[in-house]
């Protein structure tokens, strides 16, 4: 049966962290995928993926399974929230754009991995169908401490868990034809 359990996994070393740092967009598009063992090796195509820079702590990436007994079926709500500071005419050009795409490329930098720059572990979200910009809001909040920001949420809805995109360094390491740009 192809849905025999193959393998199990250990606990390994407390050496994890939660949390984003970075959400990089596509604005082009993706031809080819190459993946090995569950895992994107390398992703051909054209245009660039922007990042989006997070402050600590104010982004999460969350997958959910969503299997139905009844109809046989499974997929994967694949939910990205996102906090993008300060309300203004650039950030609010960007949230427009994003809104009106309706299938969204992105990658997201987890804070799990290295602590040099740009190398955390990195998973592609909306891989066969894309995401789309589901809700937020921006707000000035009312105290001087306040959050002045937008707050959007992501979704995808996959028939597969996000792949993580495995490179021996920075995302540009596993990109073919596609740039990055900080």
């Amino acid at each position: 049966m192809s849905c025999d359990i193959t393998s199990g996994f250990q606990l390994g070393c407390r050496d994890n962290s939660g949390g984003i740092k970075n959400v990089y967009i596509l604005s082009g598009s993706v031809n080819t995928i190459t993946e090995a063992n569950g895992a994107i090796t390398d992703l051909d195509g054209s245009g660039v993926f922007y990042q989006f820079e997070l402050t600590k702590n104010t982004g999460d990436f969350v997958e959910t399974p969503t299997p139905s007994l009844e109809n046989g079926t499974v997929f994967y709500s694949q939910v990205i929230n996102v906090a993008f500071h300060k309300l203004q005419a650039s950030i609010r050009n960007q949230v427009k754009v994003l809104a009106q795409n309706p299938a969204l490329k992105i990658v997201v930098e987890t804070n799990n991995g290295v602590e040099s720059p740009y190398t955390g572990r990195f998973f592609y979200v909306g891989k066969d169908r894309g995401a789309t910009l589901t809700g937020g809001a921006g707000g000035t909040g009312t105290a001087f401490g306040d959050a002045n920001q937008y707050s959007l949420t992501f979704e995808g809805l996959e028939p597969q868990p996000a792949f993580e995109i495995t490179t021996s360094g920075a995302l540009t390491d596993a990109l073919t034809g596609i740039t990055v740009s900080y």
